[in-house]
């Protein structure tokens, strides 16, 4: 299994981060999780062909995590595409992506591939799909709009990805964790809706998480200060663009 971390931006403009997105693949399959920036491009640098992604999951209607969609979905066209393309949303927000795809026109492009609409939950755990060994579940969030995080598990392995959240209790509630996958849209000041770095590592016990990637980062924030100054600095990935980790 490796993740791809496609952007690691927050909502902010950046100057060397996309917004935050990221793909989750195996021998079986390829999962994106929001569609920020250049998704073909990025998709194509990372050996990902538009016509071999199978889903996609929105976390929450905010512009900088579903604004490359249109871009997506037209390259898909553009190529050929006809294998169906899942796109998992939180039931909040279906009239938000009803208005979207509408706004889009996309049924005047004469697409050959189906666009599957799959409704879930979002304010409860929910078990979403599996592609191959990966198995992906979605929590609630806790932010300005309805929004959801995702736990993913691959071969007794758990990771926990939450971006754009406050602290969530939800979280600190996991037994153990191998990577955690969270939002710090700044080193240290605490702001409504978002986490910081520092409440990152003070709120979630780290003892139980073997590993913590940072994303949704901002510009001008020393990160790299915060973190020399922690106990555990070695197990704290401040994450880059086209960062990939394997498991």
């Amino acid at each position: 299994m490796q993740i791809h971390f496609l952007g690691t931006g927050s909502a902010f403009p950046g100057a060397v981060r996309d917004n935050t997105s990221i793909c989750f693949s195996n021998d079986v399959g390829h999962v994106l999780v929001d569609v920020s920036g250049n998704p073909c491009k990025r998709l194509k640098q990372i050996g990902v062909e538009l016509g071999d992604l199978d889903v996609v999951i929105i976390t929450h209607f905010h512009i900088d995590h579903i604004y490359g969609l249109p871009s997506l979905l037209w390259g898909m066209w553009l190529e050929g595409r006809t294998k169906a393309l899942r796109i998992y949303c939180d039931e909040r927000n279906s009239k938000r992506l009803d208005t979207w795809m509408q706004a889009m026109e996309i049924a005047d492009w004469g697409i050959q591939f189906e666009i599957d609409i799959q409704l879930f939950k979002g304010e409860e755990k929910r078990l979403l799909f599996s592609v191959g060994d990966m198995i992906f579940s979605s929590f609630p969030a806790i932010h300005s709009v309805p929004t959801i995080g995702l736990e993913i598990t691959f071969q007794h392995k758990c990771i926990v990805y939450s971006c754009d959240t406050e602290y969530n209790p939800f979280i600190k509630a996991y037994p153990s964790i191998d990577i955690l996958i969270h939002e710090a849209t700044s080193a240290t000041e605490k702001s409504v809706n978002h986490t910081s770095m520092l409440e990152v590592v003070n709120c979630y016990s780290l003892d139980l998480i073997r590993e913590v990637v940072l994303v949704h980062l901002s510009d001008g924030e020393d990160y790299e200060a915060v973190r020399n100054r922690m106990k555990e600095r070695e197990k704290i990935i401040i994450a880059e663009d086209m960062l990939r980790i394997e498991l």
